[in-house]
């Protein structure tokens, strides 16, 4: 009888309580953030499995970071090694669907568009001081040859500088606000006009991105080539500088970004300037986003050009729950300041509902268009974006 108490008595000890993974919700690899590694027999207790009904149930009850742009099953698509070099991959994917009716004086034009797929991946090293990225595009595009677009970012970042980050490799420029970042949280379902025209484009080259308490800033210098286009056309430098004057009283008063910056280089003997400022500013429900950007002579997302241009957009949103956002936009843009009364003015109001945050969003979509050299248009956009 005493071997049989003492038997069940070691059974009990072996047994040790299992302890919940927390969730965080950055979409970089970030120093907090280790994947759970489980040997074949662990993966037998249920509990400690990234694929249990527990684990999904928590992906939807989670509460989300709207400023973040990390996968809904990140901690499900992560691998981590025992050997070699790498310390972990997490596999990632992006969708954007839109479904948009268009009204002018003369006619109507239903359009259904896979707008975005991407799929990538990102890691560490072992050392843990550098991380990886890979990005494809996938999406249908009968304008461009798949072969200049396949491949968005291609980069190495190094985080061996305290509060640094040195970046090699193909990613997205900070030219201007609202044209540097990721598709992934901008709010409405297109970006700004001048974000479109002036922004927006991949380039190889070298960046250091620093962060610090009262300034953030981005430096770097760039191949001017655009999606593989060509073997170093010319060169183009950009900067850009946020400054934080709320800093130390931000519980009180919110963020506030007060940043600008400029792009210039030289491809293919066209010389391009675009100089751009911002304001952003964050408190509880409400925020707003302010943007100027004058190109003379531009190299982003419509292509080069020597045209000289300028474009300006006012955003105000209020969150009406946690989940529910209305916004509205005046945005201003005349392409070509050689051509009179050449301006396009777009009012837009949306609807964004933040079903798991980013990583599962609808956003509804008025514009109305009013064109100077041709005729006004209305247009309504219903999208989904998920985040995997």
């Amino acid at each position: 009888m005493k071997k049989i108490i003492l038997l069940i008595s070691l059974i009990i000890l072996s047994i040790s309580p299992l302890q919940a993974v927390e969730e965080d919700n950055i979409f970089e690899q970030d120093e907090n953030f280790k994947p759970i590694i489980l040997e074949p027999e662990e993966r037998i207790e249920e509990k400690i499995s990234p694929y249990t009904k527990e684990a999904l149930k928590g992906i939807i009850e989670k509460e989300y970071d709207l400023n973040s742009s990390a996968g809904m099953f990140r901690e499900q698509l992560t691998l981590k090694y025992k050997k070699g070099f790498l310390k972990d991959t997490t596999l990632h994917g992006h969708m954007i669907h839109t479904f948009s009716e268009t009204f002018d004086s003369d006619d109507s034009d239903f359009q259904y568009d896979t707008s975005l797929i991407n799929v990538g991946l990102s890691g560490k090293f072992k050392s843990e001081k550098e991380k990886y990225t890979l990005l494809f595009d996938l999406t249908p595009d009968i304008f461009e040859d798949f072969s200049h677009r396949f491949l968005l970012d291609a980069h190495i970042e190094s985080m061996r500088f305290k509060n640094n980050t040195i970046l090699l490799g193909s990613s997205r420029p900070q030219v201007g606000y609202e044209g540097g970042n990721s598709a992934k949280t901008i709010p409405f379902l297109t970006r700004s006009q001048a974000a479109r025209s002036f922004s927006n484009a991949r380039k190889t080259g070298l960046k250091i991105d620093g962060r610090y308490k009262w300034v953030d800033y981005e430096i770097g210098g760039f191949s001017s080539d655009v999606r593989y286009h060509e073997f170093f056309p010319g060169v183009e430098g950009n900067l850009w500088v946020d400054f934080k004057p709320f800093a130390n009283v931000e519980d009180k008063l919110g963020k506030l970004y007060v940043g600008g910056g400029i792009s210039h280089g030289e491809r293919n003997s066209t010389d391009f300037s675009v100089a751009s400022s911002a304001i952003r500013y964050d408190k509880d429900k409400f925020w707003l986003r302010a943007e100027y950007q004058h190109a003379d002579g531009s190299n982003g997302g419509s292509g080069l050009t020597n045209r000289k241009g300028y474009g300006y957009n006012l955003t105000l949103a209020y969150r009406i729950t946690k989940k529910l956002e209305f916004l509205l936009r005046f945005d201003d843009f005349d392409k070509d300041k050689s051509i009179k009364n050449n301006n396009s003015r777009e009012y837009t109001a949306g609807i964004n509902w933040y079903i798991l945050g980013q990583t599962a969003r609808m956003m509804l979509n008025y514009v109305f268009c009013e064109n100077e050299a041709k005729s006004d248009s209305h247009r309504l956009m219903l999208g989904t974006q998920f985040i995997l």
